[in-house]
């Protein structure tokens, strides 16, 4: 999918680990375009991620900033917000935690 102003949405479910992680960075690659290279990748449904799939989101986003682009991780639930503070990535991406509903 492409947002407004060509940056590309990238939407990632389920669980993002070993068995998955090379599909999705490989998505996110094809997403990067070498005229607008910006990403968002929207993480509300994404359950659970570990170091493939971070490794995924880290190549992609060595390739952003090399073309002068980034890569954007919107939606993330509090687990993958979590993980993403421990292991520093959250400083390096820009990162916005799904929005808290009232029930």
């Amino acid at each position: 999918m492409t947002a407004p102003g060509g940056t590309r949405v990238v939407s990632v479910a389920g669980e993002l680990d070993i068995a998955t992680a090379e599909l999705f960075g490989d998505l996110l690659l094809t997403a990067l375009d070498l005229d607008h290279p910006w990403v968002v990748v929207d993480a509300g449904r994404l359950d659970f991620c570990d170091a493939q799939g971070l490794r995924a989101l880290t190549v992609a986003g060595d390739l952003a900033e090399a073309l002068g682009g980034r890569v954007t991780i919107v939606n993330a639930r509090p687990p993958v917000v979590r993980l993403l503070q421990i292991t520093g990535l959250s400083r390096r991406f820009a990162v916005t935690a799904a929005a808290v509903r009232p029930g």
